[in-house]
C-alpha cells in the first residue's frame, strides 16, 4: 500500500526482491534478496572508499568496512560484526 501511495505522489522505488527462492545458486539468491542494500553499499560505500584499486591491503580494508556496515544494518550486535569479518575474509 505504501509503494502504491508513493507512486501516486511521483516517487518510484527500486525493486528490492526478485523472487529469491527461484534462484539457481547462492550467489544469485543473495543478489535477488538484497538488491537495494547491495546497490546502496556498492554505490555509497564500496566505490567511494576506492573499491579494489589501491592494492590488496586497501581492498581488504574497504571490503571489511563495507561488510561491517552491511552487518550493522542487519542488527547492532557483535554477532553481525563477526559475520562481517568472516565474510570479508571468505
Amino acid at each position: 500500500m505504501a509503494i502504491g501511495m508513493a507512486k501516486l505522489f511521483g516517487f518510484h522505488f527500486p525493486v528490492n526482491f526478485r523472487r529469491p527462492y527461484l534462484a539457481s545458486s547462492v550467489t544469485e539468491f543473495w543478489r535477488r534478496w538484497h538488491i537495494s542494500l547491495s546497490s546502496w553499499l556498492r554505490d555509497y560505500v564500496w566505490f567511494p572508499l576506492g573499491a579494489n584499486r589501491n592494492g590488496a591491503l586497501m581492498t581488504y580494508r574497504n571490503l571489511m568496512l563495507t561488510m561491517l556496515l552491511g552487518g550493522l544494518w542487519h542488527g547492532a550486535s557483535w554477532n553481525f560484526a563477526i559475520w562481517a569479518l568472516i565474510t570479508a575474509h571468505g
